[in-house]
């Protein structure tokens, strides 16, 4: 079962179906890892057009490497595109998204989804501390993305899920936690994630 606690704020009125995603992986992963394939070939059957960019040396992240490279693949947004980032990718969605809107002063987007997310450092990869310098503020990126979910485990073995409580608040994000997935990776067993497929395909009632 999947916990749920959704802000008030956080409206779906103004959705477009989804038509266009950007998955982008975290450390050591690449486009072939956990369940990513799985998510573009579910969508897939409802016309959405999924991209999966290999983050430059995946096993040696360069912040700003990753950053340009995840902001040229999510490229110009609308609201029927959505990006989902997991672990270090959603650290580097929030950058790159920081860098797409500064330079579309009038872009929006449909929706984002953060799978075991954090923008403060993980205390056992301290390599990865450049990542949470000149983060962008949630609440200016909140302001122009129409849905917004952060995804946890109820135990993460390596992001803590405190970590998870500054970007729900935020992003003033819906929150969904689900029980025994860990770090949501294949090796767990994770290679499917049904509940953030359909969020993705949720739509206004």
């Amino acid at each position: 079962m999947v916990a749920r606690a959704r802000s008030i704020q956080n409206s779906v009125m103004s959705m477009r179906p989804i038509r266009r995603l950007v998955i982008l992986h975290g450390y050591t992963a690449s486009p072939a890892s956990h369940w990513f394939g799985w998510l573009g070939d579910e969508l897939a059957a409802d016309g959405v057009v999924t991209s999966v960019p290999a983050l430059p040396d995946s096993d040696a992240p360069d912040a700003e490497a990753w950053t340009a490279a995840a902001a040229d693949a999510i490229g110009d947004v609308d609201g029927g595109t959505a990006v989902v980032g997991h672990s270090l990718g959603t650290i580097t969605a929030i950058r790159a998204l920081g860098r797409v809107f500064a330079d579309r002063p009038d872009a929006r987007l449909g929706a984002l989804a953060l799978v075991a997310s954090f923008v403060e450092p993980v205390p056992i990869y301290p390599e990865l501390d450049p990542f949470a310098r000149g983060v962008p503020a949630l609440g200016s990126l909140a302001a122009r993305i129409d849905r917004r979910l952060v995804m946890r485990s109820d135990a993460d073995p390596e992001v803590p899920i405190e970590l998870t409580e500054p970007v729900v608040r935020g992003l003033d994000a819906e929150l969904q936690v689900v029980p025994g997935a860990g770090h949501f990776m294949g090796s767990e067993g994770v290679v499917t994630l049904e509940p953030l497929r359909d969020w993705l395909r949720g739509a206004p009632e």
